[in-house]
């Protein structure tokens, strides 16, 4: 927080897909594939779900029309043998019809093999029935029917193969009928000019073929409605959490830029000016020393807090933290409280430049500069890891750039290996966007829970998303995030090593933040180890 820019311009949410150029042409083919994969899954779960509804509505609907067709063949006459033969079908086709039923009352068991099983039970029935009522009768609207039901549900190779079993039977019998070869076999025999028929065969062709068309054209057609209507989701989920972050900033910059309480006292030899920035833990002044006018920033602990000895501690436990990390990269300390002072504080050098929170929201930094700040960032926590200290609340906040360089911001929460899981009295710190799942649920946590979090603060930098939008705990343990191809133009390398970074369980994610930033520098070449790769596939949680 310290040196906190106090001006905040909330913009229009910008377009956030990041553009990673010159792939390898095995990377592009990686990447063109995965940012179809996540968008391909939720279509085919959509149709799916539809279709096991519709084939089973259909199977009951079958069902009872081959049991009264069957039911109304002593009514109706016909070749004995033929009438065998159509009752012996229809009952091999029910007795099919009830065992798919079954199986997919589980939509996890539907399959485009019971589809096949169904159309091949099916196709013996409708010919029969064809061959029996009569091939110019109205029982050729059922041929149609099964083409546009199996054509909407089925692969292209499936669709085809029924469309044409169909097409040239019936071709083959009317043929063999009007040419006089054979007498039409049907109850319901026409007695008409020959021309008739032929032109009455003319238009069942182009029935059946339409009706091909027209179920084969309505999948693709659905399928593209579902992913539009996917990608407008993904989009509107975006810029409601970019609006999130943008609210949040305005709010924390709207209590900023003014004189506070402690404005004009002097703590350490400093004398405070304005508030530069707030936070759950403390006020941020502007300052300079009384002798030398050495800019700093002084940080306090809210007037509200010094009843609390918990939060009098953990304010406490910050100074020692920061004060034991000589790293570049963490917020130099020039001062500190003594254990008699009444109001702790800490003195830390005035920075210059915008938090990445701000950076993020008002540019586009390239991905290559994301490898730079892991790089600084990860020195400086290996330095505090190495110590027994844990960040806990890292976040494009609590992230700085200056002129020389990234820096890390406010040890508040931080855990000593001494002290860790003895000051929050069971209540879980930090922010639910950037927080790893096992400190979201108030386990004790180690280093791995920052190196999550620098996952997240990658996975925000290279999608322009959070990992969880909203403020709701269960979101970080329970919604998978996005697959980050299917949120930016990014090589399919990056979901592996993102995936590792953001894996649920500890003991699956890197070790150090040498590993994460090295496997992120190598995924955004397309050149990712194929270890981690296979690595990454294995702990993916992205959602469809």
């Amino acid at each position: 927080m310290a040196g906190e820019s106090t001006t905040v311009t909330v913009p229009d949410v910008p377009d956030a897909v990041q553009t990673v150029r010159a792939l390898p042409p095995a990377a592009a083919e990686r990447r063109i594939a995965a940012r179809t994969h996540g968008s391909s899954e939720y279509t085919l779960a959509t149709l799916r779900d539809e279709d096991v509804r519709t084939a089973r509505l259909i199977i009951g609907v079958g069902r009872w029309i081959g049991v009264a067709a069957v039911l109304a063949l002593p009514l109706v006459g016909g070749a004995p043998a033929m009438q065998l033969v159509f009752a012996a079908t229809v009952t091999f086709a029910i007795v099919v019809g009830v065992v798919v039923e079954l199986r997919i009352r589980d939509p996890a068991r539907y399959r485009e093999l019971t589809m096949q099983v169904l159309a091949i039970s099916v196709a013996p029935a409708v010919v029969c029935g064809v061959l029996y009522w009569g091939i110019f009768s109205a029982v050729e609207l059922f041929p149609v029917l099964t083409i546009y039901f199996f054509s909407r549900r089925s692969g292209f190779g499936t669709s085809v193969a029924i469309y044409l079993a169909a097409a040239i039977v019936e071709a083959l019998v009317a043929g063999l009928v009007i040419g006089g070869v054979i007498p039409d076999p049907g109850v319901f025999e026409p007695v008409l000019p020959r021309a008739t028929l032929v032109i009455g065969e003319i238009l069942i062709q182009l029935g059946l073929f339409a009706a091909f068309m027209l179920g084969w054209l309505s999948l693709r057609a659905s399928r593209i409605a579902i992913d539009n209507m996917q990608r407008a989701l993904v989009l509107a989920t975006r810029r409601e959490a970019l609006l999130d972050e943008a609210r949040q900033e305005l709010e924390r910059a709207m209590r900023v830029g003014g004189p506070g309480r402690y404005t004009d006292h002097t703590f350490g030899g400093f004398r405070l000016g304005h508030v530069i920035g707030r936070g759950g833990m403390g006020e941020v002044y502007e300052a300079s020393h009384g002798e030398t006018a050495e800019p700093a920033a002084v940080k306090l602990l809210p007037l509200r807090e010094l009843g609390n000895p918990h939060a009098v501690e953990r304010f406490v436990r910050e100074v020692r933290a920061v004060s034991a990390l000589r790293s570049p990269h963490v917020v130099r300390v020039l001062g500190a409280s003594a254990e008699q002072d009444p109001i702790p504080y800490l003195v830390m050098e005035r920075l210059h430049g915008q938090t990445l929170a701000q950076l993020l929201r008002n540019t586009r930094p390239p991905p290559h500069d994301l490898i730079e700040m892991l790089g600084e960032l990860g020195s400086g926590l290996e330095e505090a890891w190495a110590l027994g200290i844990v960040h806990r609340d890292l976040k494009p906040h609590n992230v700085f750039r200056t002129d020389a360089g990234w820096k890390v911001l406010d040890f508040g929460v931080a855990a000593l290996s001494d002290r860790a899981g003895t000051l929050t009295q069971g209540h879980v710190v930090g922010t639910p966007a950037y927080m790893a799942p096992e400190q979201a649920r108030g386990e004790r946590v180690d280093h791995r829970a920052d190196l999550y979090a620098l996952g997240a603060i990658a996975y925000r930098w290279l999608t322009g998303s959070p990992v969880c939008s909203g403020s709701q705990l269960v979101q970080v343990v329970e919604v998978a995030p996005a697959r980050p191809s299917s949120l930016a133009e990014l090589d399919p390398d990056v979901d592996a090593a993102l995936a590792i970074g953001l894996a649920i369980e500890p003991a699956a994610r890197f070790t150090t933040a040498r590993e994460l930033t090295s496997a992120l520098a190598d995924a955004l070449a397309g050149r990712l180890d194929p270890e981690l790769r296979t690595r990454g596939a294995g702990v993916a949680r992205w959602r469809a």
